[in-house]
């Protein structure tokens, strides 16, 4: 009997670590995946809410560990920003509606739930802060780009586009769009697809090896072959407007005098441009439509002009019952935008894209300068940032599910190569935001 519990005792315990590194890797594939809109096709895109839960494990996971590795100021700035930030558009745009059409805050607000994606950036950033490898993420967000694009060709392949066009239900009609022109066409992820392109055309203008060669044509064949298939035609001329600029005026930091000298010219042409513009807006298929949207969108504002309409909802009041006779918000583009959260979202909006772009700009010089070639997955957000940049006015995408998930990831990845050394080492109890509220010591040491 003693020779037993003798031999029990020494016997060791089986451990089964947990390798934290893959879960928060599939964590950030699949808030990717799902934010740039992979899941739209099956489950009436029900994979998005896996996307969010998936986005706020990833923040909640790095603001936990920063709270012991982070300066206080970092932590502030990834922690609660983002949390007053996206609180706060989901918060007031509910009440707004609400308050304006007697609708359910509650419907309303949860609505808004695509803005959550906007955690995946923060918790990028806080987790590769803390040691986690930023080639990592790198690698899966090339991953989940391919993923994308193969996705959508397998269901451009195997759905039968004319029947889901003229399909009852309007989660599965939306999904395909038809003209005379180009027939019918399933909706893409663009966003996804044509940072790919771009950063398949960076990277094999400075691949050093073979892998990397027949990667970056495998993206490009797969991008231009969808491009093939939606035709975009001014999403297309605006990323190729971008790289032509590029050179000229973004390259490098003395590049920007050259953007002082030619502002001027910029503005005299200005009307000019704004003139041809709209009357090629006006004159194309279905401009006297818009031309009244507009119209009726703008009076529209003015009763609601500082915070707007308000966001509304599929299971109460929305705008379909509201003012789908006269426009519907999504898409008129900037005025849409001013119209469900009103100047002061509208606002935001700018500065938010102007924030992201000059990120991405700051970190493709950083890089460029440190490593003497450009990192393609920011250079080439910040081309499609630029591309946005000239068609602002009709089509703010950063609003929706694709361009939040963009704009956040986007940011992140800016910002980790500014900074560069992400802080690997133990607990800091001189600059921890635990450290340095409770008289400098750290929450941990009080668990000992």
């Amino acid at each position: 009997m003693s020779t037993l519990a003798k031999h029990a005792t020494s016997v060791t315990p089986i451990r089964l670590p947990l390798n934290l590194r893959c879960i928060v890797m599939l964590l950030v594939f699949i808030a990717i995946f799902a934010g740039f809109q992979g899941g739209r096709y099956y489950f009436a895109n029900r994979l998005q809410e896996l996307g969010i839960a998936a986005s706020l494990g990833l923040y909640l996971l790095g603001a936990w560990r920063g709270l012991f590795m982070l300066p206080a100021a970092d932590w502030y700035r990834w922690v609660m920003a983002p949390a007053l930030l996206i609180g706060g558009i989901m918060v007031v745009s509910a009440l707004v509606f609400s308050i304006n059409y007697a609708g359910n805050p509650v419907y309303s607000f949860f609505s808004a739930r695509e803005f959550l994606l906007g955690f995946l950036g923060p918790g990028i950033y806080l987790l590769c802060r803390c040691g986690m490898a930023t080639r990592d993420v790198h690698s899966v967000v090339w991953v989940a780009l391919v993923a994308l694009m193969l996705n959508y060709l397998f269901f451009y392949a195997t759905m039968d586009l004319r029947e889901v066009f003229f399909s009852s239900d309007h989660t599965n009609s939306n999904l395909v769009t038809y003209d005379e022109w180009r027939g019918f066409r399933l909706k893409p992820p663009l966003f996804a697809i044509m940072v790919a392109l771009l950063a398949g055309l960076a990277l094999i203008a400075q691949a050093r090896s073979k892998v990397s060669v027949l990667g970056a044509i495998l993206v490009i064949a797969l991008g231009g072959y969808i491009w093939s298939i939606v035709l975009y035609r001014a999403t297309l001329a605006t990323m190729a407007l971008s790289v032509i600029l590029y050179p000229i005026f973004l390259a490098s930091r003395s590049r920007v005098q050259l953007i002082l000298v030619a502002a001027p010219l910029a503005l005299l042409a200005a009307p000019v441009m704004g003139h041809l513009a709209l009357n090629y807006f006006l004159g194309a298929d279905g401009g006297t439509i818009r031309a009244k949207a507009f119209a009726s969108a703008l009076e529209h504002i003015l009763r609601h002009p500082l915070l707007g309409a308000g966001e509304d909802s599929a299971y109460g009041l929305s705008y379909q019952d509201i003012v789908a006779f006269y426009f519907y918000p999504s898409d008129l583009g900037l005025v849409g935008t001013s119209y469900k959260y009103g100047l002061i979202g509208a606002s935001l909006y700018l500065f938010m894209h102007c924030k992201i772009w000059l990120a991405l700009w700051r970190a493709n010089i950083f890089h460029r300068e440190r490593e003497g070639a450009i990192q393609p997955l920011i250079w080439a957000m910040l081309m499609f940032m630029t591309a946005q940049t000239f068609n602002l006015i009709l089509n703010p995408g950063l609003a929706y599910a694709q361009g939040i998930t963009l704009g956040s990831l986007a940011l992140a990845l800016a910002s980790l190569e500014v900074v560069h050394r992400p802080l690997t080492s133990g607990l800091d109890e001189r600059s921890s935001i635990v450290g340095s509220a409770v008289n400098e010591r750290p929450l941990g040491s009080n668990l000992s």
